[in-house]
């Protein structure tokens, strides 16, 4: 499977005890650290997770475009949210750490 769509958009939330990621262009691509650096990493782990085990149905060119899209959304209303909050929040752009399969020699 090849998925090169680029970076997504993801929010780091500071829960004051850490950071916890979340990236809605991919469903269930959600983790945590214990700085912004560990969070960052967790989440593009997780978002590579869910990219090679997608759901049934979630594994189409079609599927993530949409995905991607309520992403963009989604994010600007959790902004929105901890604005609204008072809470610390940042809005970056993460790749996933897709690992290629190991060439074989011929």
């Amino acid at each position: 499977m090849t998925h090169n769509d680029g970076p997504y958009e993801v929010i780091l939330i500071n829960s004051g005890a850490g950071y916890a990621a979340l990236c809605p262009g991919i469903p269930g691509a959600i983790s945590q650290g214990a700085d912004r650096s560990d969070a960052l990493a967790m989440i593009a782990d997780a978002m590579a997770m869910v990219i090679i085990h997608p759901l049934p149905g979630d594994d189409t060119a079609a599927r993530r475009r949409e995905q991607r899209n309520y992403g963009k959304t989604r994010i600007r209303e959790l902004a929105a949210e901890c604005k609204q909050e008072g809470r610390e929040y940042e809005i970056c752009e993460v790749t996933p750490h897709l690992i290629s399969p190991p060439v074989s020699e011929v």
